[in-house]
């Protein structure tokens, strides 16, 4: 048996009382219980526009049935009738845990604030209505996304950290496993289209295409295990080595907020997947005049060709070769390269460059640093074989080549053998001319310049930290999107979709706690204090919400929507455990 309706706390007695009907049919007795709320609302006007001056329309009070509890037994209706009219519990020994007096006891019970405080975020910013909730699957969803944003791990641990938070009270859900979770996934990601464009914002046909900016950059992610049906071996920006990746591809708007996430095989490169995203925006979003901006390497031949098809424009940046390439030619100056940005137009394209003079110092003082770690190297290898004559003196020359390789200077040091010892020559001008561009980068674009200035077309690729910062989020921030635990092509999918719906929750949540100078992280942790509270014998799940809150977490619900209130359940609460047992640490 399963029951749930709102038991709300701050009801006044004459809103919120049991309404008693006897009815007698064809002879036969029919008695109902049921749970009423009165309220006042204002009363049908006449059709017309009212008269001036008419006095202001009056208002009735209508009663809205809110559950039928007719099955419950006559001491839980009692509790209930009490608690709604503010009353304390009776001393009845049947509603009193262990038979003894319940009102001077309190019994706590599962964790509320998290999960009541992400659903409420969650239903004023569109999400729950984007992903659903009429099905046991979208809920369990749901609960994979707030789990997500506040406990990240497997599905396994989510079923388990479930145990000890008021699920069935605020979803509705009754026990679940992994089993369960994994299924929800893979229903999530075959809604994952209808999902994100419900969720995108809504482009106008007229509006700037200076306004529209969309950011789109790529990362890999990698595995633990060999099995994923999405893994490869590529090239890893996490700096794994060994270990299988998929390829993700992150679509923001220009405030760096999350639109789309699409994931691809560990070997596919940065270009093929740009075309995805001209795809989306173009046929599933339906935007129209926008600019798409993304890092140097990833727009190129095809990509552009692509952009202009959509009448797309675009933002993106110059290689270092494109740029030495340019210089060679006479098409670009180095005197150009200012902490202003300037401009130069070139074969119906804009160029903008800019020199950074922080960016330049940085990376001045790290190839200096790393020329002086290498030759400190080379000197205490050159003195392990002058003491040591049996080593071998060409293993010496490798490893300075090595590391000179490594640090990316053998483009201006030589190193020879002389003597057994390792010697090492500096070519000043080479050095100069990898130095010349330090700092200094271009960006491209086809924007006309009505549309953005030189100022505003720089400003526009460096919102691609936003995206950046997001990638940081999903990955080693909050969300932990990374490692995949997951063999499945679908319920990876699914997983990373459910990352993306948790980013778009964190924001939310980080904006409205970012006044208050405290992270999600303080948020999240002020909320798990926020716990129900039981109402009779431990045999009845019914809870109310505690009457007041201490300072450090009122100040956190003041920022959030109100918490609904809890749902009465006559279920056992979910427990799951590993199936092996452990034995723990000696």
């Amino acid at each position: 048996m399963y029951l749930a309706f709102p038991l709300l706390r701050s009801y006044a007695p004459a809103i919120v009382f049991l309404k008693r009907n006897h009815t007698v049919l064809g002879g036969k007795d029919y008695q109902s219980v049921l749970l009423v709320q009165g309220k006042r609302v204002a009363a049908k006007r006449a059709p017309g526009r009212p008269a001036a001056g008419a006095p202001a329309p009056k208002s009735v009070v209508v009663h809205e049935t809110l559950a039928n509890l007719s099955k419950l037994p006559p001491d839980l209706l009692e509790l209930i009738e009490r608690h709604c009219k503010g009353q304390p519990p009776s001393e009845s020994p049947s509603l009193a845990p262990n038979g003894a007096g319940a009102s001077a006891d309190i019994h706590l019970g599962p964790c509320y604030g998290v999960l009541a405080a992400l659903d409420g975020l969650a239903r004023e910013i569109g999400l729950v209505q984007a992903v659903g909730e009429q099905t046991r699957a979208q809920r369990l969803a749901l609960f994979l996304i707030y789990a997500r944003l506040a406990h990240q791990g497997s599905r396994l641990s989510a079923a388990r950290w479930s145990e000890d938070h008021a699920v069935k009270e605020i979803l509705q859900v009754g026990s679940f496993d992994e089993d369960d979770l994994y299924a929800a996934l893979e229903e999530l990601e075959q809604r994952q289209a209808s999902i994100e464009a419900a969720l995108a914002p809504k482009v106008s046909v007229s509006a700037s295409p200076a306004r529209a900016i969309y950011l789109y950059d790529v990362t890999s992610v990698y595995f633990e295990g060999l099995e994923n049906e999405l893994a490869d071996f590529g090239y890893n920006r996490d700096g794994k080595k060994g270990k299988k990746q998929l390829v993700a591809g992150l679509l923001t708007d220009g405030n760096g907020e999350p639109i789309s996430i699409q994931l691809y095989r560990g070997n596919t490169g940065d270009p093929p997947t740009f075309l995805d995203a001209v795809q989306k925006l173009k046929v599933r979003f339906g935007a129209e005049a926008v600019a798409l901006v993304g890092d140097r390497g990833m727009i190129k031949r095809l990509g552009k060709a692509a952009l202009g098809e959509a009448k797309f424009c675009y933002v993106t940046a110059l290689t270092d070769p494109q740029i030495r390439a340019l210089l060679a030619k006479k098409r670009l100056q180095l005197e150009l390269f200012d902490e202003k940005p300037a401009e130069v137009e070139l074969n119906g394209k804009r160029y903008v460059l800019r020199c950074n003079p922080q960016t330049q110092a940085r990376e001045r003082a790290r190839r200096a640093d790393q020329w002086a770690r290498v030759q400190a190297k080379i000197t205490a290898r050159n003195l392990e074989v002058e003491h040591k004559p049996r080593t071998e003196p060409n293993s010496s020359l490798k490893q300075a080549q090595a590391l000179l390789s490594k640090y990316r200077l053998q483009g201006w040091v030589k190193v020879e053998l002389a003597a057994r010892q390792v010697v090492w020559t500096e070519d000043a001008a080479a050095r100069q001319k990898r130095a010349e561009l330090d700092g200094c980068y271009v960006i491209e674009t086809d924007l006309a310049k009505e549309v953005a200035s030189t100022q505003q077309v720089h400003d526009r690729y460096l919102d691609l930290t936003q995206v950046e910062r997001d990638f940081r989020t999903l990955k080693t921030g909050l969300l932990e999107l990374r490692p995949i635990f997951l063999r499945k092509e679908g319920r990876t999918r699914g997983h990373a979709l459910v990352c993306l719906l948790a980013l778009k929750l964190a924001r939310e949540l980080d904006r409205r706690l970012a006044p208050l100078g405290l992270t999600v992280a303080d948020g999240l942790e002020r909320l798990k204090a926020i716990r129900l509270v039981r109402l009779g014998n431990n045999e009845v799940e019914l809870w109310r919400l505690p009457t007041s809150y201490p300072q450090a977490q009122s100040e956190v619900l003041e920022a959030l929507p109100k918490l609904k209130p809890p749902m009465l359940s006559l279920r056992k609460p979910n427990i799951r455990r590993l199936t092996n047992l452990r034995k723990g640490r000696d």
